[in-house]
């Protein structure tokens, strides 16, 4: 791993564990293992890092959608359901990542939350389009109601994986996962093409 990754990765952890105001520069360095002015020489300040470890927390969020909608399967209702199981885990995962996402995504630090909520808006829009291409295909497979449409169903997706991801905080896994079944259930009923 490259300076800069370890970096990224430390700062995750650290911002995660103690927030912005409790993360400085001296604990960044110190956890990777190197010099203070090392650290500058990669970042002028805690400002551009913080903003440079969450373009790296979106462009992974993104990147996660698209590997979680690459299933080779049958039909589209495998996709998403293999898709919507692959947020739940990662989700119980709970490392830093998540703690750090749930931290600030909700409450960016003072002075830098109109970047942060671009910098979400637009990887949210990107999972988005991503999983509207899976909606779109299942509608012209018939799978799919078109009675809604492909933005409205991939906007419920995630609302539905936001609404477990706030679960985590209180049940277990397993608690997280039965719930997840119940929500897939009223989730694809509600979207499918109805045959009976």
């Amino acid at each position: 791993m490259h300076t800069k990754e370890k970096i990224l990765a430390s700062s995750i952890e650290l911002f995660a564990v103690n927030g912005y105001a409790g993360t400085s520069m001296a604990k960044i360095a110190d956890k990777v293992g190197i010099k203070k002015p090392s650290l500058y020489a990669h970042y002028k300040n805690k400002e551009a890092l913080f903003i440079d470890v969450t373009k790296k927390m979106v462009d992974e969020y993104v990147e996660f959608v698209r590997k979680s909608l690459d299933v080779q399967a049958l039909n589209i209702k495998t996709v998403l359901y293999e898709s919507f199981k692959t947020h739940v885990h990662d989700l119980a995962r709970n490392d830093a990542s998540i703690q750090f996402y749930n931290r600030f995504m909700q409450y960016p630090p003072k002075g830098l939350e109109s970047e942060l909520t671009a910098s979400m808006e637009q990887s949210e829009e990107k999972a988005r389009m991503l999983l509207e291409i899976v909606v779109a295909k299942g509608q012209t497979s018939k799978e799919i109601t078109t009675e809604l449409n492909a933005k409205s169903i991939a906007r419920t997706y995630f609302c539905l994986i936001e609404g477990l991801a706030n679960e985590t905080t209180i049940y277990t896994l397993e608690e997280v996962e039965h719930h997840a079944e119940s929500v897939w259930n009223v989730f694809w009923r509600g979207i499918r093409i109805n045959l009976e």
